[in-house]
């Protein structure tokens, strides 16, 4: 008798890697939360406003459509940390560019911040998918 094997990355069939919505959701997400620390500057307790959570999902729909235009122009059936971190990287710089003027000067660095810390999270995930489907 089988058993039923429940995978997490599995049970959203539909945002499968071929398709553009998953990539799109987890830039997304990447983009959002590195916008959310950076802006923060340290302080925490002060990102959490409306205000914060405004800007960086701003940063985060950008990120999100650039992602889906890269994308669209690549062949997507194959994946690598440095793809997966520079288009992270690309999409967020170009969010926060579009979300806000920068906190502090010069005008670029916050952007370029943000952009690693989202390259860092796409890191992390990519590594996280692959240790979850080795389970």
């Amino acid at each position: 008798m089988s058993g039923l094997k429940f995978s997490v990355l599995d049970a959203f069939g539909a945002l499968r890697t071929g398709g553009l919505a998953r990539p799109a959701a987890e830039k997304f997400a990447g983009a959002w939360l590195a916008c959310f620390l950076v802006m923060a500057r340290g302080n925490v307790l002060a990102a959490f406003s409306l205000e914060h959570a405004v800007l960086a999902s701003i940063c985060g729909i950008v990120g999100a459509a650039v992602t889906i235009a890269l994308l669209v122009q690549m062949d997507r059936t194959t994946d690598s940390v440095a793809r997966q971190a520079t288009i992270s990287a690309i999409a967020t710089f170009i969010g926060d560019i579009f979300a806000h003027p920068s906190h502090f000067p010069p005008q670029w660095a916050e952007p370029v911040i943000t952009a690693s810390v989202s390259a860092g999270i796409a890191i992390a995930l990519w590594y996280a998918k692959r240790w979850a489907r080795s389970l």
